[in-house]
């Protein structure tokens, strides 16, 4: 981490999360579902959750009367990045505490917060996002999955695609049409429901850099009309606070502050540093300035206000590292560098992996045009 002026209790969290970390080594190490997992922090594991919740890291920044630690965002960056340093699976995490359960924390009813986010803190109960949908993904307001009200339910039908963790998730969260008279924005709703609601059909697939992603059919899901997040009609708002929170993007970029130490070790080992210490430095560089951009876009949420254009900042600035390491490492090691999946390899086989998953880093989680919009329009009042 960049040497900054953070409180003594921020440095002994920080501790605490690393001893955390290294505890979970050989459970990690004995799973080969992890290791081919391992990517950018884009692994899933159901046991690795329970163990986070067990140790009262989901929700931290939560009350203590619903299972948090009453810990700032800032706080909550720092932890992720060194959970990420240590390459722990954390789709899951990330997902049902960072993403979702903080909407549903500051958009849900009273009643659907004391039904969710107690389990959801205990590591007992996980989330995945179904917002992509084959016609829609970075312009997600173009979304067509539907939602009828019937009664006290919704009868939804649908199809998301990119939905990270649906093969492993308990619930899913999804963002439909509930109105077609009103404009594209204003006729969103967001639904919980859990993912063994008849009608919905999960598919898994591999992915280039690892792991697995998954497409979402929605074919007669009835959802309790109680599980609605926010008000009807208004779920683009919700959308939006949900997106503020996965772009502050710490987790990967302590992952990537991993690959460079370790590739700056490779190089020292092997007598080739003195030539590569410009282009180290370099990526130093970059890193200390994405790592200060997400801590920022955590502080305005701490602070209360607009995050947009500094979560996109940050999620740009990861993605466009991610990148750059990737193809710097693989140029420093040459052959060694595609060694992929095997602990013993230098920089444990994780460089190929981070080559491929990198390519879609500037896609995901909102494309790289996109976030420059956000930026331009939130961010400097341009139309």
């Amino acid at each position: 981490m960049m040497d900054l002026a953070f409180t003594d209790e921020q440095v002994a969290l920080r501790s605490e999360a690393h001893t955390f970390s290294e505890s979970l080594r050989p459970l990690l190490v004995a799973d080969p579902e992890w290791q081919r997992q391992g990517m950018l922090s884009d692994g899933d594991s159901k046991e690795v959750t329970r163990e986070l919740g067990r140790a009262g890291w989901i929700g931290m920044t939560w009350r203590r009367d619903i299972g948090g630690r009453g810990l700032s965002h800032v706080d909550a960056a720092l932890v992720e990045d060194m959970f990420g340093y240590h390459w722990l699976p954390l789709s899951l995490y990330l997902l049902s505490y960072k993403t979702i359960g903080c909407a549903i924390e500051r958009f849900g009813s009273p009643e659907l917060k004391e039904r969710l986010l107690p389990p959801i803190a205990r590591g007992e109960l996980t989330f995945c996002q179904g917002f992509s949908e084959p016609g829609a993904g970075s312009d997600l307001a173009s979304l067509t999955s539907r939602a009828v009200r019937r009664g006290n339910r919704f009868v939804v039908h649908g199809h998301k695609i990119w939905t990270s963790s649906a093969w492993l998730a308990d619930w899913i969260y999804l963002a439909v049409r509930t109105s077609s008279r009103a404009t594209r924005h204003r006729g969103i709703s967001v639904l919980v429901a859990p993912i063994d609601t008849p009608g919905i059909e999960v598919r898994r697939f591999p992915v280039l850099g690892g792991g697995y992603l998954c497409e979402v059919f929605l074919d007669g899901v009835e959802v309790e009309a109680a599980n609605l997040v926010g008000e009807l009609g208004r779920g683009w708002e919700v959308v939006m606070h949900t997106l503020d929170f996965e772009r502050i993007t710490a987790e990967k970029l302590g992952g990537l502050a991993w690959i460079l130490d370790g590739l700056e070790r490779r190089l020292a080992e092997t007598d080739r540093l003195e030539q590569a210490w410009r282009r180290i430095g370099a990526l130093r560089g970059e890193l200390a300035g994405a790592r200060l951009l997400s801590l920022r876009a955590a502080d305005l949420l701490d602070r209360g206000e607009p995050a947009a254009a500094a979560s996109a900042m940050a999620k740009l600035a990861g993605a466009r590292l991610a990148q750059r390491l990737a193809r710097e490492a693989i140029d420093l090691l040459g052959l060694e560098g595609l060694s992929d999946g095997d602990l013993t390899a230098p920089l444990e086989g994780r460089v190929g992996g981070l080559y491929r998953a990198s390519i879609g880093s500037t896609i995901s989680g909102g494309s790289a045009e996109i976030l420059q919009i956000v930026i331009a329009r939130r961010g400097l009042g341009l139309r």
